[in-house]
């Protein structure tokens, strides 16, 4: 019995360790997306009209600093509900989520370059490539994981795994195709990403009664595999 709660949780061990980081790097670039924000000077007793102006200025940065850091939460979301699904991790699954952790961290870059280049289309197709690349990455990495339950529990049924799988892609075709917006108007490339709660929300009503089941399943299993530290 204590041989197969020390081997448990020297499963977990890893996974626990990727979590940690994971939270720690979805934290830092929700941070650095605020920062990139540029402040203004101070000035001494400023007209109406030159705050009115400075505010105005602001209107662009903070849509993208919005875009950037509702882009992060949204990922951020998806990696708590697929944690709790993981039972153990490898070395392929851990290398494949660092490369994913370093997209989310190069998103406030991307983000900082669409603030000081906010007429540039150029910089635009960037963020929306980095998106891409973490949501393509995070569709490889959950299929890797729940190949023949690999890496997940041996009784999550195939319902979780397909419309997690559908949920993942989301995020990189909305992404592809504000590519496609950005080429022929750029001007409305900001606006376009305030819809991507569309999509998710369409998902959530075609999986919604499994996906109360499925979290009741993946909480409850994530509690077994507590117990048995």
């Amino acid at each position: 019995m204590n041989e197969d709660k020390n081997n448990n949780s020297a499963q977990k061990e890893p996974i626990d360790h990727l979590q940690r980081i994971a939270d720690i790097i979805f934290a830092l670039a929700m941070a650095e997306c605020f920062l990139a924000l540029d402040f203004p000077e101070k000035l001494q007793q400023p007209t109406d009209s030159e705050v009115v102006a400075f505010l105005l200025a602001q209107i662009k940065p903070l849509t993208s600093y919005a875009i950037a850091f509702v882009t992060v939460g949204f990922y951020w979301l998806e990696h708590i509900k697929q944690f709790k699904y993981y039972k153990q991790a490898d070395t392929i699954h851990i290398s494949l989520y660092l490369l994913y952790l370093m997209g989310i961290l190069l998103i406030p870059y991307s983000d900082t370059l669409v603030i000081y280049f906010p007429e540039n289309a150029l910089v635009k197709i960037c963020f929306s490539v980095n998106t891409a690349f973490i949501g393509l990455i995070s569709f490889i990495n959950w299929n890797y994981a729940t190949y023949k339950h690999r890496l997940i529990a041996d009784d999550l049924n195939s319902e979780i795994i397909i419309s997690t799988r559908w949920k993942i892609l989301i995020e990189p075709i909305f992404s592809l195709l504000t590519i496609g917006v950005a080429i022929i108007d750029q001007g409305w490339w900001e606006y376009v990403w305030f819809l991507l709660p569309i999509p998710y929300l369409w998902t959530e009503r075609i999986f919604g009664k499994d996906g109360v089941k499925n979290n009741q399943q993946a909480d409850n299993n994530y509690e077994k595999y507590q117990d048995q530290e």
